[in-house]
């Protein structure tokens, strides 16, 4: 019998996170997301002895190392509430604190005697020598998503700056430690601030934006005179599109970060007066993630990925940001697929990263920095792909002709390279995959983040069934170029009709059949199946979508209110105004004008966590099906996962919708 995949294969595979170097440089940590959470894994600076940490209660929600005076001691806060002091040589947990809504964002001072978190949304200080406990009464952090980095200490420890919510927009506000005394705050009210950081002159960087996303700054303030410097200002009609936060050089005196401002992402540096050196050029990318920001290696050299050797892949370089060697690029890894959350040792000696490529699922990597670019590191713990029975099918890079004539790329996975499907097979069923975001990028291989890992192995699973999977990289997504990117603000809709473009590739492939072809996503993935599925109704012969928007009024209502403020949401931007300034706009770009025209099978899974997308959604979606036509007898199901985040986390939910899915295929392609 020919060896096979199971659910159990696919839901096997883990995840792990960006990994962090313990001070002393002895230890590396990565979470890595287990079957229902996450856990923290551990290893020697070789990579060659690894252990992972468990909470008794619970799973791992974040970590951070102590400074250099406490150098093999780490933090964990878990999602149930406790945050514990371990230490990386015996691994015995002491509980610092035990809140029913646990801690986030855990920072520690530089001299290592204190540690800071949100405990209720304020700013908490964990005093250790003397066991107190401080919460600061300051205004709380609010509803909205948490920024890269939430509180940050000045380097003599007495002040804390924290991001908050007030006037219904995201602030940056000043707390002196000892007093309790709010001493500087943003007062905006059109504008939303965060991301602080210190530079070592005393003053406060953050990030600033605003006007529907149109505008970036970059602001430093000195908190005590409230004198106040642009370092950097962006401006786009069409949104702005540079993400990720600022890192500040070892010597506190430069900004490292990538900008698109020549239309692609490339490496700049900013120093504290404003003066801006760019330091990479090209027409590829130099991120990795869509909110990556390059890491310092040292105070001359910076480390950032980039797909400069491969649209679809992430290789590690390192680029020299001053003297005669200023902007001379040296490339660190270079072997296939992508490499990311690149991470130097404190003695620059080593660097720790995650690997994914066609053969493996994502793994933590730790290699020296004298080895050779093409060679392997070594792997902490090695893929689980490793021991499938089978061989992982290679994506074809593919290339679909867009309705306008733009080249959109995708990614083929093509069954009759198994063995469970003959060479000459025809009529077979397709599946296309829509990722999320839309700021998202499929790759030639295993996707390195969770979400779309989880698709991409599914797309594995389904091969060994005799699905054709396509895999589409449609406009508005990372890694093509800021007029790709933009594309969707350019001509709102576009990226649709690259989805049904990629659809209609999957119909004429001559071993198709082309009434057999399904489509399904995640997020904004599941807003374009079900877009689809209304829009163009004759197209797919079903659809799955997981979490996914169905009426944008409903969307931004609840954002604007729980997800990120007003300021800058790009939504009143790209349809021309607020809904009830441009309502037919608002209609268009809503699935739920035309999901009454649904004809094809829909499935639909959302959790009631869910941060990104409101569950309400799914409300939309039965409501309006339930009104369709009597006569339409198309399949129509939904569930509701209780408590269940964005990327669902449990893994018996995820084995329930696989199964859910996989029976829906084989009922109806």
């Amino acid at each position: 019998m020919t060896p096979d995949l199971t659910i159990d294969d696919v839901l096997d595979v883990e995840y792990p996170g960006a990994p962090a170097w313990s001070a002393d440089g002895r230890f590396v940590a990565a979470p890595v997301y287990e079957d229902d959470g996450q856990a923290l894994l551990l290893a020697d600076a070789a990579g060659e002895d690894a252990w992972r940490f468990r909470p008794a209660d619970g799973h791992v929600a974040e970590f951070a190392w102590a400074p250099d005076a406490r150098p093999a001691t780490v933090a964990v806060a878990t999602d149930e509430g406790e945050t514990l002091l371990l230490s990386a040589d015996d691994w015995t947990p002491r509980s610092l604190d035990d809140a029913p809504d646990g801690a986030t964002a855990l920072t520690w001072s530089n001299d290592g005697d204190r540690l800071a978190w949100y405990s209720d949304g304020r700013p908490t200080v964990r005093d250790l020598a003397a066991g107190e406990t401080r919460t600061f009464d300051v205004p709380d952090e609010g509803p909205y998503l948490a920024d890269g980095r939430m509180l940050a200490w000045r380097d003599d420890d007495d002040l804390l700056a924290f991001r908050f919510v007030d006037r219904e927009t995201t602030q940056v506000g000043v707390v002196d430690v000892a007093s309790g005394d709010l001493v500087w705050r943003t007062d905006e009210r059109d504008a939303a601030s965060g991301s602080p950081v210190w530079l070592r002159d005393g003053r406060l960087v953050y990030d600033r934006q605003g006007g529907y996303s149109t505008f970036r700054e970059l602001v430093a303030v000195d908190p005590e005179t409230a004198d106040r410097t642009v370092l950097f200002r962006e401006e786009d009609d069409l949104g702005i599109v540079s993400r990720g936060a600022p890192r500040v050089s070892p010597d506190g005196t430069r900004l490292a970060l990538c900008l698109p401002l020549d239309g692609w992402d490339h490496v700049y540096v900013l120093d504290g007066d404003g003066d801006r050196t760019q330091l990479t050029d090209g027409a590829f990318e130099d991120k990795g993630l869509a909110d990556s920001a390059p890491r310092w290696l040292d105070d001359d050299r910076l480390v950032f990925a980039s797909n400069r050797n491969d649209d679809g892949q992430r290789h590690l370089f390192a680029v020299r940001t001053r003297g005669d060697r200023r902007g001379e690029v040296e490339p660190l890894v270079e072997t296939q697929g992508s490499n990311v959350h690149p991470r130097p040792s404190p003695d620059g000696e080593r660097l720790a990263y995650v690997h994914a490529d066609r053969d493996r699922s994502p793994e933590l990597r730790v290699r020296s920095l004298d080895d050779d670019p093409s060679a392997a590191g070594t792997s902490v713990e090695r893929s689980a792909v490793v021991d499938w029975p089978v061989d992982p099918v290679e994506p074809e890079l593919v290339t679909v002709d867009g309705r306008d004539g733009m080249e959109i790329p995708a990614y083929l996975i093509d069954p009759r390279e198994t063995d469970a499907v003959d060479d000459d097979a025809a009529d077979l069923p397709a599946v296309l995959w829509v990722h999320g975001g839309p700021m998202r990028q499929m790759r030639d291989g295993w996707h390195p983040g969770r979400g779309y890992g989880i698709a991409y192995t599914v797309h594995q699973y389904l091969a060994r069934r005799g699905y054709v999977g396509l895999c589409v990289n449609y406009r508005g997504g990372i890694g093509y170029g800021k007029e790709f990117r933009q594309g969707i603000d350019r001509e709102p809709g576009s990226e649709l009709d690259d989805v049904a473009a990629a659809g209609e590739h999957l119909r004429d492939l001559a071993w198709v059949d082309e009434d057999a072809v399904a489509i399904w996503g995640l997020s904004y993935g599941g807003y374009a199946t079900l877009d689809q599925l209304g829009s163009e109704p004759e197209l797919f012969a079903l659809g799955v979508n997981l979490a996914g928007v169905a009426d944008r009024r409903v969307y931004e209502d609840w954002a604007t209110a729980e997800k990120y403020p007003a300021p800058v949401s790009g939504l009143p931007r790209r349809l021309g105004g607020q809904p009830w300034e441009t309502p037919a706009a608002w209609d268009e770009a809503s699935p739920a004008t035309d999901l009454g025209q649904v004809d094809a099978p829909l499935y639909n899974f959302h959790g009631t966590g869910d941060r990104y997308v409101n569950f309400e959604q799914l409300d939309v979606v039965v409501e309006e099906l339930l009104e369709r036509d009597p006569e339409t007898d198309a399949a129509l199901e939904w569930e509701y996962y209780p408590g269940e985040n964005h990327v669902f986390s449990n893994r018996r939910t995820w084995e329930r919708t696989l199964r859910t899915i996989e029976a829906a295929f084989e009922r109806h392609l």
